[in-house]
């Protein structure tokens, strides 16, 4: 690709957005043109380590015209304003996980950027991982025959501490949730694309052991719409972090899988056990959006996509609240 068809790339929010950054330097066809934050010595550490401007103020660097993708690594509840104002400056937009904290600031930027005419982008890093992908695509064949359950199970170690630094972890305004929609968002979405639409969810959720607002665990049960049942356990209460759990099976086989890797492959003794298909798909977000905004391709989790699992994490939380099964 010629310097000139490259991607340009301004990226908000230099928590995770650091790395976010570098992987965009890192990404043949993708230029990273500028970074943002508001913390003047975090935005000129980044701008200096990675050779770009930096702006203090997102609105002032979506003025450029060199930039076509602009990445929103804000705290949770502050996706939509951004991404929206983005939008509406004619950029493509990638924000990272979850979407946003309520649907409904979900729907609004699904609308501005379909009347922008723009691509709105979820960065889902295991929708990239080799395996899952692979397991995505025997699902589609058939390869696990007509799927019965699926399971996430996170349990990971977070400190009082990490909830404290920043002072928007933990909290329902720009968190959205706690352990669910923080840490296990990433399996939920997983949980989702692998086994389809929920139906009903009884969902519950405590704190423990933290002094936050938010869940530091969360469960729930799953009916989806093809009548598969399903289950979800997300803490930060642990001793330590295990490796977060994806396992789903079928009527004709099984994968468990552990951190984003296939960890074992089951099938019944009349079965002939089968081999993974091979991926498709991009490998990581920033080429993601290369392939869309240059060769036309599909995302893998667009702005409806990205919704579901918000959707799917507003009725647990309601669930909850309310003591009773809701329909989604």
């Amino acid at each position: 690709m010629a310097a000139s068809d490259e991607v340009g790339f301004g990226v908000v929010g230099l928590g995770m957005g650091r790395s976010r950054a570098r992987l965009v330097k890192e990404t043949p066809g993708a230029t990273l043109v500028a970074v943002c934050d508001r913390i003047k010595e975090k935005a000129q550490a980044v701008a200096q380590e990675l050779e770009v401007e930096y702006y203090l103020d997102y609105r002032k660097m979506l003025q450029r015209d060199d930039i076509q993708v602009v990445m929103v690594m804000t705290p949770s509840g502050l996706h939509a304003p951004v991404a929206i104002d983005a939008a509406k400056a004619g950029k493509n937009v990638v924000v990272t996980k979850p979407m946003e904290v309520t649907v409904e600031k979900c729907d609004r930027m699904i609308e501005a950027a379909e009347k922008a005419g723009v691509a709105l982008m979820v960065d889902f890093g295991n929708r990239y991982r080799r395996e899952m992908q692979q397991i995505k695509a025997a699902i589609d064949k058939g390869i696990f025959g007509r799927l019965l359950f699926g399971e996430v199970c996170l349990r990971w170690y977070r400190s009082q501490e990490y909830y404290e630094r920043g002072g928007w972890r933990g909290t329902w305004e720009m968190d959205g949730g706690g352990s669910l929609a923080n840490q296990t968002i990433h399996q939920i979405d997983v949980l989702l694309w692998f086994m389809g639409d929920v139906a009903k969810v009884q969902g519950k959720y405590a704190v423990l052991n933290h002094q936050i607002e938010t869940e530091d665990m969360g469960m729930a049960q799953l009916v989806f719409a093809s009548g598969a049942l399903g289950r979800i356990l997300g803490t930060t209460t642990y001793p330590i972090s295990l490796p977060a759990r994806v396992d789903v099976f079928g009527d004709k086989g099984g994968v468990s899988t552990a951190n984003g890797k296939v960890e074992a492959l089951h099938f019944p003794k009349e079965v002939e056990p089968a081999e993974l298909p091979e991926p498709e798909g991009a490998a990581n977000v920033v080429e993601d959006a290369i392939g869309v905004l240059r060769e036309g391709k599909r995302c893998a989790v667009d702005g409806p996509e990205g919704r579901r699992s918000v959707e799917l994490l507003s009725a647990i939380y309601e669930s909850a609240r309310r003591g009773e099964e809701i329909e989604l």
